[in-house]
């Protein structure tokens, strides 16, 4: 490394304060340099006519540095971290970010800003700034300032205006704050406060040596993640680790709840935005990602369907940008494929419909601009999202677009979500229809011809009393009516110590349900599972286990202990191994008695108790079918109910809680999986 390093900044008194700020903190991390200051005259610092809001080039105030840097008259270059261009010009890389002195505008006046006379000039070098003074006092005049902070603020003695709106974090490292009146409300720009040290790439050198300041190897990061149509199934894999590593998860209402217990000791935070009803305001929200990011935090960003589709998506993402926060997206299923699909109704089919258009039912700011015409592409299919509010202009414009009054069309609510509802018609009735089924926001919208592809299964109400209705909505209108309740057992860091070594020394874990898979995951939050065999029952239980990275050692095809155990001692000798057995709480000796029986040494755990919830009046709508997930959901109901009435067709899921019902004198008349 140089013995004396040279420094570029622009020649203003604040720069070279800037340039003392770096070094100073360089020597609080332990870092003690010889440097020169080399002041450098920007083009911004030459051209003191030139409005700001005429939008000069980005890089107005640091290209003169960016250039002196490549051609090797100085090291590194000292900004203002809000001046930064876009792109950084290549050949060049920001060594460092400092923390922010202060992100605020400041009011620099005689007056309070809320006593200015009508008519008064405010003086700011901002178009966004003029923006927020105009939303605050729409009497005032906005005017063009240039200069450095010393010449604004002799503006105001010369009374030439009333007041100007200069950086806070500017006055401070002038030593000015006693000039400060208020400060307002709204979030400074992007990066102010915070000084930018550029140097050029190939100076590893000087790369490692300023990377002692740089606040980014403090932050956190932020994933933009697809939460899918609505049915919690339909989440990806990439989506499901992204929330286990979560510290925070930011969830909209389009997003199941459900999908936050992969992130259960996370911080959960509703950001859902409804038309007319936003939970956070999006500027606040974009706010609130950045400062968790900022604190350190793995943040998760849990749109409905997918995160750049119809959505925020790409605001969040540039806002993220501009102060340099690692930000990623993983994709989820679009509502606008998804529920299609779901349906079996293809948005192009050979002969029929060979493209397809997206539209959005409503744009952002409809609010404020008022109602815009729906233009209608050149399409075969046409997907509406977000469109149910406006169904007459959509109508309206179809027919305009020239549509016959024949052409199919459905709405689907709530698509692939148990509480699915679906109305199918053409351009001529489909308004009448919609408004006599009473759907609901959120709903799709599909027309063309496919639409008659569509199958309709006449609709049963189905009695659902486990806890993960969703796979068997398709069976009917399904009525969540969970008469189990699971709760993860609580251990003290004594036992969690004792189950770690206990897991330590499994050559299998044997995991019979999803529950105890979720739970036992859970507990063991942050442990490894490399080498272990896990053992489990069904389908359902090893895709929850793939979903946490593991390959399951066996599936027993048939859902019973029995089959499991079959399962296992056709693949295995189990004599001597040691078996840990996460269980529920209520006892089911079959199982840890005949791995006992056939050798194995059995650590038996209560990872989550099975409660009963408090009994509720059966729903008032009528019931034709009703499906028993466990014996629990058996011997529950009949606690509660006393009786299974007559005319409701009895469904069992797996030959356990078929045995179940038979031993209370119920036959079940079909058996599901």
């Amino acid at each position: 490394m140089k013995s004396s390093i040279k420094i570029g900044s622009r020649p203003s008194r604040l720069a070279f304060a800037q340039v003392r700020e770096v070094v100073g903190l360089l020597h609080k991390a332990g870092i003690d340099m010889t440097h020169t200051n080399v002041p450098y005259a920007t083009q911004g610092d030459k051209d003191k006519t030139t409005p700001l809001t005429r939008q000069p080039g980005d890089d107005f105030f640091t290209n003169t540095l960016d250039q002196a840097l490549l051609k090797g008259g100085i090291d590194i270059a000292v900004h203002s971290a809000k001046d930064l261009p876009q792109h950084i010009p290549a050949g060049l890389e920001i060594f460092a970010l400092t923390e922010t002195l202060d992100d605020h505008d400041a009011w620099v006046s005689p007056r309070a800003f809320a006593d200015l006379p009508k008519g008064a000039k405010v003086a700011t070098s901002s178009i966004l700034r003029q923006k927020q003074i105009k939303q605050l006092r729409s009497d005032v005049h906005t005017v063009d300032i240039r200069g450095t902070i010393e010449e604004r603020m002799e503006l105001v003695k010369q009374g030439q205006v009333d007041g100007v709106v200069v950086a806070a974090c500017a006055l401070k490292r002038l030593g000015l704050e006693k000039e400060i009146k208020e400060i307002f409300p709204w979030e400074g720009m992007a990066l102010q406060g915070q000084l930018a040290v550029v140097g050029r790439a190939r100076d590893t050198a000087l790369r490692g040596l300023f990377k002692a300041i740089d606040i980014r190897t403090r932050y956190g990061k932020v994933v933009l993640v697809g939460a899918g149509p609505g049915d919690p199934d339909l989440i990806t894999v990439k989506a499901i680790k992204a929330l286990k590593k979560a510290d925070c998860v930011f969830y909209d209402y389009l997003a199941d709840p459900r999908l936050l217990n992969y992130a259960p000791d996370a911080q959960h935070i509703y950001a859902g935005k409804r038309k007319g009803d936003h939970a956070i305001p999006q500027e606040q929200l974009s706010r609130m990602l950045k400062e968790k990011a900022m604190a350190g935090k793995n943040v998760v960003r849990l749109k409905g369907g997918d995160p750049l589709v119809f959505g925020r998506g790409m605001d969040e993402i540039m806002y993220l940008r501009s102060f340099h926060i690692p930000v990623s997206v993983v994709p989820g299923i679009s509502s606008a494929t998804g529920i299609p699909a779901d349906l079996m109704v293809p948005l192009t089919a050979r002969g029929l419909a060979s493209s397809v258009a997206f539209i959005s039912g409503h744009e952002e700011d409809e609010n404020v601009t008022g109602a815009k015409p729906i233009a209608i592409p050149k399409a075969d299919t046409i997907v509406f999202l977000m469109g149910l509010t406006k169904l007459p202009q959509i109508v309206q414009a179809l027919k305009k677009a020239g549509w016959p009054d024949t052409m199919p069309i459905m709405i689907i609510s709530k698509g692939t979500r148990a509480d699915e509802r679906i109305v199918k018609g053409t351009l001529a009735n489909i308004e009448s229809a919609a408004q006599q089924s009473g759907l609901t926001p959120p709903a799709l919208i599909i027309a063309g011809a496919t639409v008659n592809f569509y199958q309709d299964v006449p609709a049963k109400n189905i009695l659902y009393l486990g806890t993960n209705p969703s796979h068997y909505r398709k069976f009917g209108r399904l009525i969540h009516w969970p008469v189990i309740d699971i709760k993860p057992a609580s251990f003290d860091e004594k036992q969690k110590n004792k189950l770690k070594r206990d897991l330590a020394r499994a050559d299998l874990v044997v995991v019979t349900s999803r529950f105890a898979i979720e739970c036992f995951m859970q507990t063991l939050k942050g442990e490894t599972f490399a080498g272990k065999k896990f053992v489990t029952i069904g389908a359902h239980s090893a895709d929850c286990l793939l979903e946490y990275g593991i390959v399951p050692f066996v599936v027993a095809q048939e859902e019973t202990a029995q089959g499991l155990l079959k399962a296992l001692l056709d693949v295995m000798d189990i004599k001597g191994k040691h078996v840990l057995f996460p269980r529920s709480s209520l006892p089911n000796p079959f199982l840890k008695d005949a791995l006992i029986q056939n050798g194995a040494i059995v650590m038996e755990w209560a990872i989550y108790e099975n409660v009963k919830p408090p009994k509720r009046d059966l729903p008032a709508i009528p019931v034709d079918q009703v499906i028993f997930t466990s014996p629990s959901t058996v011997k529950n109901f009949l606690n509660d109910y006393d009786t299974i009435p007559a005319h409701w067709d009895i469904l069992a899921k797996g030959p356990v809680t078929a045995q179940a019902l038979k031993e209370a004198g119920y036959e079940p008349t079909a058996l599901l999986t």
